[in-house]
């Protein structure tokens, strides 16, 4: 949860592949927990469908998101994966339902870029800065895998932010737990700057008067995003050779 969105040219059936062709007991719970962001994505007219994946997939994210043939896919990868309890048992229940509907509008956030032609992309103006200084002095196969990783920590930290912009809006007695949440599950001691490294814009919202009124959580999250890019939070990166 909460990983790269994911890419796939093809996916698994998008029926369930019980012999009795129903979901299991963990896959309804999370679609039960989800379905607000569902329903939202239905309302917003995005192109979304729910994958369940038939084989198993230890060590998958429980919820990703994909995107084929233009449309977004909500990829549920729960069988045969110890993480999907687990991550639901790790939440504290009062925060149960905010926290997994957040995780689903940060998969949202991923289709809403996606569907916009938006994913990797950056505002105009954006200046990479350090970052592009940082690149230029790497070898080119470093370089690349470099440049990879921050775009998609960009992506991360937006949805990030769609995700916390949502629970202002439907959970707001719950904002500051749910990011309190968030901060301790991305300081999880993986190097500065790897692909999940969004603090940098996480921390900006700790104040949730930092999100700008806006209509969808998918345009509150803007201003906060680019004052990341803008003070940034992209290039506090050291990666290894």
């Amino acid at each position: 949860m909460w990983k790269p969105a994911l890419f796939a040219c093809a996916l698994a059936a998008s029926i369930p592949a019980r012999a009795d062709g129903g979901l299991t007991d963990l896959e309804q719970r999370w679609l039960r927990l989800a379905s607000p962001v569902i329903a939202y994505a239905r309302q917003q007219r995005l192109p979304l469908d729910i994958v369940v994946q038939p084989q198993p997939t230890p060590g998958q994210a429980p919820l990703a998101m994909a995107y084929v043939d233009e449309r977004c896919k909500l990829v549920l990868s729960m069988r045969g994966n110890p993480e999907a309890g687990s991550t639901l048992a790790a939440i504290p229940e009062p925060l149960l339902t905010p926290v997994v509907e957040a995780m689903a509008a940060h998969e949202l956030g991923h289709c809403w870029r996606y569907v916009r032609g938006a994913w990797h992309t950056v505002p105009a103006g954006f200046s990479a800065g350090r970052e592009a200084e940082d690149a230029a002095s790497r070898e080119s196969s470093v370089r690349d895998a470099w440049q990879a990783m921050q775009q998609t920590r960009r992506e991360e930290a937006y949805a990030d932010l769609v995700g916390l912009a949502w629970t202002l809006r439907k959970h707001p007695q719950h904002y500051a737990a749910v990011h309190a949440w968030l901060v301790a599950f991305r300081d999880d001691g993986a190097p500065p700057g790897n692909h999940h490294d969004t603090l940098a814009w996480v921390r900006l919202v700790a104040n949730p008067l930092a999100f700008a009124p806006a209509a969808t959580p998918f345009e509150a999250a803007w201003p906060p995003w680019q004052a990341g890019l803008a003070q940034g939070g992209a290039a506090h990166t050291h990666l290894h050779k």
